[in-house]
């Protein structure tokens, strides 16, 4: 399961990218899109492995992952929000 959302997720950055970029900050952007994903991966795994070092139970590391996912969905939540926000008021939408 990881693979198939890995596989479908990272190529879409790309698009993601290009489409609010313009061709000249898209390359760099890219970049750094990536290299956070795959610090944020590592550093995931690692953690899970250090609570459960600490705690002696995966359940403590399920909750640190939820924890972060929750983070990640109230992020995103936030910017559909401004976004959607900022067009009522005649400014361009923000991504």
């Amino acid at each position: 399961m990881f693979g198939l959302f890995q596989g479908g997720i990272v190529p879409s950055y790309a698009l993601i990218v290009r489409e609010y970029f313009t061709p000249r900050e898209a390359g760099a952007r890219v970049g750094t899109v990536l290299m956070a994903t795959l610090f944020g991966m590592a550093l995931g795994g690692w953690m899970s492995g250090a609570i459960f070092d600490l705690t002696g139970s995966y359940r403590a590391a399920f909750v640190n992952g939820i924890a972060w996912n929750l983070l990640n969905v109230g992020i995103v939540a936030f910017l559909i929000y401004r976004s959607r926000g900022s067009r009522g008021l005649g400014r361009p939408a923000v991504a």
